[in-house]
């Protein structure tokens, strides 16, 4: 007999007792244990300095924590070398709050270059591209050298080069800095499309209008501390 009880989606991130010191004496973060389940979408929000960024870097693998154990799908991120951290970063989107755009580069090619390095089909390629462009209203900026963008579209191709490739895990860090209202809803309609496409976002934003309503769950960190998880009901 067939049992149609609903397997649990496992956890994609797991973070316990997880602190971070900068020298000489500053506190990142401090003792901040959150669990996040494959295909969830997890909202951290703070003041800024409350160490949102900071733990969007640990749970990429950009930096390592001080204390306290990580894992991404169950493999502690520390431990990883060589090929299997490269191959786990592949499966990480990430759009940085600074951008870290290619600023000699056009808009199109930034984007695609998460899919060459998969080696993707050229053709894939810029159908994929073409369509992110459409999505985020940059079309007209296909061939526009992304120095020559404004913050907002710069903000737009940054996340269009992180969810390019498909990833498992996108992490955004504010998202809506530089945006007006329409084009924050946009934003917010591709990541939503990416999560019910199964991919586990983690969002730091100080924006409330993103999460206000949400039934996802949200976490506030306060001078590197948790200080509150709410989760499932959007109060």
């Amino acid at each position: 007999m067939k049992n149609n009880t609903a397997e649990p989606p496992g956890t994609m991130i797991e973070m316990i007792k997880v602190s971070k010191l900068y020298p000489p004496d500053v506190v990142a973060l401090k003792d901040v244990s959150i669990s996040v389940a494959v295909g969830e979408m997890f909202f951290i929000i703070g003041m800024s300095g409350a160490g949102k960024t900071t733990l969007l870097k640990l749970i990429s693998s950009m930096e390592a924590p001080t204390n306290g154990l990580i894992e991404i799908s169950g493999n502690p991120i520390h431990q990883l070398k060589g090929f299997k951290l490269a191959r786990l970063r592949q499966k990480i989107g990430v759009a940085y709050q600074d951008f870290k755009l290619l600023a000699d580069r056009t808009t199109a090619e930034n984007i695609a270059i998460s899919m060459e390095v998969s080696y993707k089909k050229p053709s894939i390629i810029r159908r994929r591209v073409k369509d992110l462009l459409a999505q985020l209203n940059l079309t007209d900026k296909h061939n526009t050298i992304t120095s020559e963008l404004s913050r907002g579209e710069q903000q737009r191709v940054t996340l269009a080069r992180a969810i390019a490739n498909s990833p498992t895990m996108i992490l955004v860090d504010e998202p809506t800095g530089n945006l007006d209202a329409t084009t924050t809803e946009k934003v917010m309609q591709l990541l939503t499309k990416c999560n019910k496409s199964g991919a586990t976002i983690v969002i730091a934003t100080h924006d409330d209008s993103i999460y206000r309503h949400t039934l996802h769950r949200v976490m506030e960190l306060r001078a590197g501390r948790t200080h509150a998880i709410v989760g499932g009901n959007g109060t």
